[in-house]
């Protein structure tokens, strides 16, 4: 049985090549320079295994990949090929063709081919760092733009996964500077990106800016509209609020939530979409002697938050509760307040579980300001229904080495920290709380149960199973109190009101910048 990943030809022609700008009776203009702040520089631009979330997101004027996400969740499951035009997918055969796009060009001239493509995930598997690596027997070039992976087994996961995996960047630009040695390669990507994207790097200075030029032969004809980017490294909050205020500035990453409401009020934009960091409450159930194995105790956590009042004191009305899985996503049923705010029954299920006079807990939190705040508005509502947290500040070192690092003792408690949203949400459970995890969090604890769940909804071949899926294995860590969310953080930014962008509308891991136009202003 053969599955394939892709979207119909003309309807991609249509929506990415024809459609004008509709409704626009303004001039787009194209030949502006966006000029963004951002507060975070990147550490690694172009080699995937070294390469954080904030370091991709950095380069994504630069950087495309085999798949992409799609502005329309509940479409193909949220995902769309890009530099793959089709995905061929065998599940009896164990197969997955990838069709490399023909007449893409990286920006050193180069060809986009299946050579290039398989160099890219060498790289990845050279490193270690591919996911579900285990799943992956061969691979090999089958044709000029056909690369074939065998597998030693199915999972759903494995297209979504592999195909945003590692950008795709040139072979003969790395080669070329490296010279055949890999740390010289290494030491080199740092600064330097050659990709297929809209934009091509013109400058990087540390710390300072990156601005980005037009790619004169992006493979979308009369793409991008504009005809440069420049981001300026600026963590200061009032020195890029006041340059917004200035109009020294088109757009503001990471605007805190209370800059965001005052440029809100001075007639700027907020441009937000679906994608939101979630924090919630990790609890130890890792280590088997823990004292949190006592459902009853994980119970009583939630019971004890005020969700909705803790995100409108710390966002300014910008925040939401939250609950798995949020609202929108796979698995939502529109109400899953398991365990609504109760302190009464949150002081009763401890005294059930063996502390009738209060449990002392640490909660360990990052030492950001936002984090601490939120650390200490849960600790008051934590308090007042039975325990008695204490805050242990950590820097990032002490931090995601306990976040990420081997399993806790049993002393350790609660880490208040992120959960992610993806294309859909049985990626999003597959990634953050599954037995097979992108990135294991320490703290969270997995049975053989969950093992066998896991493995069943990999195997599902429709959106419309595996949405059901979603449905029971989400459920599986809200019923047994594994994670407790707290409240929501909505990713946004403060454009300019002439700004017209797509930031946020298909998630965390591509912006449409060759979409990005101004009014003349």
């Amino acid at each position: 049985m053969k599955k394939l990943f892709s979207l119909a030809v003309a309807l991609f022609v249509f929506s990415v090549l024809l459609i004008p700008q509709i409704g626009c009776k303004k001039k787009v203009q194209t030949s502006g320079v966006y000029r963004i702040i951002t507060s975070q520089p990147p550490q690694m631009m172009s080699y995937t295994p070294m390469m954080g979330p904030g370091d991709s997101t950095a380069v994504m004027p630069a950087v495309e990949r085999l798949i992409e996400a799609t502005e329309t969740r509940d479409e193909a499951g949220g995902m769309e090929p890009w530099l793959a035009e089709k995905i061929d997918e065998d599940v009896n055969g164990l197969t997955i063709v990838w069709h490399i796009r023909k007449g893409v060009k990286f920006h050193d001239g180069t060809d986009l081919n299946a050579e290039a493509v398989r160099w890219n995930f060498q790289q990845v598997i050279d490193a270690k760092a591919l996911p579900y690596s285990s799943y992956l027997k061969s691979m090999k070039v089958t044709g000029e733009y056909t690369l074939e992976m065998k597998l030693t087994a199915y999972s759903n996961q494995l297209v979504p996964s592999w195909g945003y995996w590692p950008i795709i960047v040139s072979k003969e630009a790395w080669e070329k500077a490296s010279g055949g040695d890999v740390k010289k390669g290494i030491e080199w990507a740092r600064t330097h990106v050659v990709g297929t994207g809209p934009f091509m790097l013109k400058e990087y200075k540390r710390d300072v800016s990156c601005t980005w030029v037009r790619n004169p032969n992006y493979w979308i004809k009369d793409r991008p509209y504009l005809e440069g980017m420049e981001f300026r490294y600026i963590p200061d909050g009032m020195t890029a609020s006041a340059m917004m205020q200035a109009k020294e500035a088109d757009s503001w990453e990471g605007a805190s939530a209370k800059d965001q409401k005052a440029l809100m009020d001075q007639g700027l934009k907020r441009q937000a979409s679906w994608p939101a960091l979630g924090y919630s409450l990790w609890v130890n159930t890792a280590n088997p002697k823990s004292k949190w194995q006592d459902k009853r105790v994980r119970e009583a956590l939630e019971y004890a938050l005020d969700k909705p009042a803790i995100a409108k004191a710390l966002g300014v009305g910008l925040f939401e509760e939250l609950w798995l899985p949020p609202k929108g996503e796979w698995g939502s049923e529109g109400d899953n307040k398991l365990r609504p705010y109760n302190p009464e029954k949150a002081k009763q299920l401890l005294k059930e579980a063996g502390f009738p006079n209060g449990m002392k807990a640490k909660l360990l939190v990052f030492f950001t300001p936002d984090s601490k705040d939120a650390g200490t508005a849960i600790k008051q509502y934590l308090d007042e229904a039975g325990f008695d947290i204490q805050l242990d500040i950590a820097d990032p070192g002490r931090f995601f080495g306990s976040v990420y690092g081997p399993p806790p003792g049993p002393d350790a408690d609660l880490a208040l920290w992120i959960t992610g949203r993806d294309n859909n949400y049985l990626q999003s459970y597959m990634r953050w709380f599954s037995t097979e995890p992108f990135t294991d969090l320490s703290y969270l604890g997995h049975t053989p149960e969950q093992q066998k769940m896991d493995k069943w909804a990999q195997s599902l071949t429709s959106l419309k199973d595996q949405e059901e899926a979603c449905k029971k294995c989400v459920g599986y860590i809200t019923d047994n109190a594994l994670v407790i969310p707290v409240f929501d953080v909505p990713s946004a930014s403060m454009i300019q009101p002439w700004v017209h962008e797509t930031r946020w509308t298909t998630g965390f891991t591509r912006w449409k910048t060759h979409e990005v136009w101004m009014d003349e202003h």
